[in-house]
C-alpha cells in the first residue's frame, strides 16, 4: 500500500475460464473475515470466451472506501497465464513499487519482470496437475495461486483462504486448499 492511498489495490489478470474474478473474490471473502471494512472486487472483460484476456480489480482496506473504478496504479499485480505479458506491457504501464505475482516457472529476468522491485513466482500449473487440480484436463490455476498471493502480500492469512475457499468450494475445498498450501510453500520471491 503506498503512503498516499489508504488501501491496497490489486489487479488479477488471466484468461476467461482460468478463475482470476473468481480468485479476486476469495481473497475479499477472506480479507473480510479477518477484519477488512473497505472491500470492492469487480471484473472487467471484454468478448465474454474461454480464453479471452480478463481482469479483476481488488482493493483492501482497513477503513471504509467508497471506490468502484478500475485501478491505474496497483500495489499487486497477479497473472494467472504468462502469456499474456507481451499484451500487458507491465513495466510500461506499472511503477517499480507493484509486487509481481506469475504463474510461470521462469526467473524474473527471463520475462523482463526485473524492473519490479518484489517478483512472486510460482509453477501454478505443474503444481495443480501434479495434484489432479483440472478440470477436462485444464489446470485450474485461481486457487492455487492465492497461497502466493498471501506468501508475497501477507494481507490475509492462509486460515483466511481456507475459510474462504471452503465457502466457495464445500467439498472440492481440500484439493484447492491444499494445492494452495504447496504455492505458498514453493513461491519463490525476488527482490530487485
Amino acid at each position: 500500500m503506498s503512503k498516499e492511498k489508504k488501501y491496497t489495490e490489486v489487479i488479477w489478470y488471466g484468461r476467461g475460464g482460468q478463475g482470476a474474478i473468481t480468485a479476486s473474490q476469495i481473497i475479499a471473502e477472506a480479507a473480510h473475515s479477518e477484519g477488512y471494512r473497505g472491500i470492492t472486487t469487480a471484473p472487467s472483460f471484454g468478448a465474454e470466451r474461454r480464453g479471452a484476456p480478463v481482469a479483476a480489480f481488488l482493493r483492501l482496506s482497513p477503513e471504509p472506501i467508497r471506490i468502484f473504478s478500475q485501478i491505474y496504479s496497483p500495489d499487486v499485480i497477479v497473472i494467472l497465464d504468462p502469456s499474456l505479458l507481451p499484451i500487458l506491457k507491465l513495466h510500461e504501464k506499472y511503477r517499480p513499487e507493484t509486487a509481481i505475482i506469475i504463474n510461470s516457472r521462469n526467473r524474473p529476468e527471463e520475462m523482463e519482470l526485473q524492473h519490479f522491485k518484489k517478483v512472486g513466482v510460482a509453477d501454478v500449473t505443474r503444481v495443480a496437475r501434479d495434484n489432479n487440480l483440472t478440470m477436462a484436463g485444464v489446470a485450474i490455476l485461481n486457487t492455487p495461486i492465492l497461497g502466493a498471493f498471501v506468501k508475497v502480500t501477507g494481507l490475509v492469512s492462509m486460515d483466511a483462504v481456507g475459510r474462504a475457499i471452503e465457502n466457495k468450494f464445500g467439498d472440492k475445498a481440500e484439493i484447492n486448499f491444499k494445492t494452495a498450501h504447496i504455492i505458498y510453500d514453493t513461491t519463490e520471491v525476488f527482490t530487485f
